[in-house]
């Protein structure tokens, strides 16, 4: 027997107000991971049409909330540390695992091959979750096919409190290190994504022409044009056509820049990327309604690896740069390749002796750089997204120009 709609709204509520706090995954997968969940408490029909408007609710009230949060918040402490533990040879990962039997056996194939580390640090989804009901989190630390002891332990607590962070742990390795703190993930770009607003949605035809890479990829099939406009396009990879079809309209999209382009009997209409109704309008042969002019230039052409999902060609803002940036994980395979208005690029990758940056001179096959800091990386890709340039003269330093 299937619960009363009150009841089941307010299931699907809890987990999605759950997950948008966890800030990991964008509006579209939250729907699809709340209709997993309660597959077996309702039609899952059901449970997806109940849960857009909860969805769209939650995500609204996250994005007005975390307008007045402080410019670091406890989550960015959090992630600092665990970022400083492994750039000094432990693997320490967040969220990792579903639990802690799961982490502690999973947590040694985080070690890139080639690499070594001398331990680990991990707090698993569940202590995410708990996290986010104001329990704080509780982190896993040890050495590999060894007990944990207290100096590793230390050498965590003290990461945590260089930080900033409160640390509760009485120095016995049989105990996890518990980090009292208030849970804020802020969310930007994809993350930040909502259905397009429109009075005039309708459903239409999608397929891929050619192949979107990446874990949120969409699929072809019948879509209501809101969500496609405002969960997908502005993200459209570079060298992706959709062909759009409404009755026996069609339109090929295709993204060039920080514009799209919609073609349709030769004709062809370009819009900012943020603004597909337009082709959606086209495509039904509605008038094309009158758009403010464009916002000001914030646009990267970026290729990236986080936590092995791999986005190829997409477009970003430099907030949302600089938020993968600093979600990048020291021993590990993430990297970020940016590309300007003009084609400059910035790299970036943690290596052995720290975050390598450079900038890449596609004509002489060569890339300039040095270690750099979070937040020098950050400035390089700004101005990049901002002003379509690279200061690499400002960066100072001892610069290296490597051969490819």
């Amino acid at each position: 027997m299937e619960p009363e709609k009150p009841q089941l709204d307010e299931q699907i509520r809890d987990f999605v107000r759950r997950h948008v706090a966890l800030a990991e995954a964008p509006a579209a997968a939250i729907v699809t991971e709340a209709t997993e969940y309660l597959a077996d408490e309702a039609d899952p029909a059901l449970v997806e049409a109940r849960a857009w408007p909860i969805v769209s609710a939650e995500m609204s009230a996250h994005l007005a909330e975390q307008a007045r949060w402080p410019e670091v918040t406890d989550n960015d402490r959090l992630t600092a540390a665990f970022r400083a533990l492994s750039a000094a040879g432990l693997v320490a990962r967040e969220n990792f695992a579903c639990c802690q039997n799961c982490g502690t056996a999973e947590i040694g194939d985080e070690v890139p091959r080639g690499r070594t580390a001398r331990g680990y640090a991990f707090y698993h989804q569940q202590d995410a979750e708990r996290g986010v009901e104001g329990s704080g989190v509780h982190i896993a630390y040890g050495l590999f096919e060894q007990p944990p002891t207290a100096d590793i332990g230390e050498e965590v607590a003290a990461a945590l409190r260089a930080k900033g962070l409160t640390v509760r742990w009485d120095g016995n390795p049989g105990a996890r290190i518990m980090v009292p703190l208030t849970w804020r993930r802020r969310r930007v770009g994809r993350l930040a994504a909502l259905p397009a607003p429109a009075d005039d949605d309708v459903d239409i035809d999608v397929k891929l022409l050619d192949r979107w890479t990446g874990a949120y990829a969409p699929t072809g099939g019948r879509w209501s044009a809101a969500r496609l406009v405002g969960l997908h396009l502005p993200w459209l990879p570079a060298g992706v056509r959709l062909r759009l079809g409404y009755g026996d309209a069609v339109v090929v999209v295709r993204r060039e820049g920080p514009v799209l382009v919609g073609e349709q009997d030769r004709r062809e209409l370009t819009v900012d990327r943020r603004h597909g109704m337009d082709l959606v309008r086209q495509l039904t042969g509605r008038p094309v309604r009158a758009v403010d002019a464009p916002p000001p230039p914030d646009f990267l052409d970026a290729t990236y690896q986080y936590r092995d999902d791999v986005q190829k060609d997409v477009p970003l803002e430099a907030a949302e740069a600089c938020l993968l940036l600093r979600a990048m994980r020291p021993l590990s395979r993430d990297f970020l390749s940016a590309f300007g208005r003009s084609g400059g690029c910035v790299q970036v990758a943690w290596e052995r002796d720290g975050l390598w940056l450079e900038e890449l001179d596609v004509a002489r096959a060569t890339s300039t750089g040095r270690i750099a800091t979070v937040a020098e990386a950050e400035r390089m890709l700004t101005v990049l997204a901002t002003e379509d340039r690279i200061p690499l003269d400002e960066l100072g330093g001892d610069l290296v120009t490597k051969r490819w």
